[in-house]
């Protein structure tokens, strides 16, 4: 089964609007965070793109897989 990326971040504007204010950036680390198992690195970026949100919890998670590479490195 194919994900459309333009049908998932339209869904999740669409869901957004229901979730309060000051929770939003932990859903979208949330959502984040299965996404990476499900989609390719270019669709996650092209998802990422859909707000600002979403930018940041992408972001977030590249750094962190950034550092645990960088620690994974030193342990050897």
């Amino acid at each position: 089964m194919s994900i459309d990326i333009e049908v998932l971040g339209e869904a999740y504007t669409i869901l957004k609007q229901y979730i309060p204010v000051k929770d939003r950036q932990e859903a979208a680390d949330n959502l984040m965070s299965v996404m990476v198992d499900m989609l390719n690195d270019v669709d996650l970026a092209h998802f990422s793109g859909t707000d600002g949100i979403l930018t940041k919890a992408f972001k977030e998670y590249v750094n962190d897989d950034d550092n645990e590479s960088i620690e994974d490195e030193n342990e050897y």
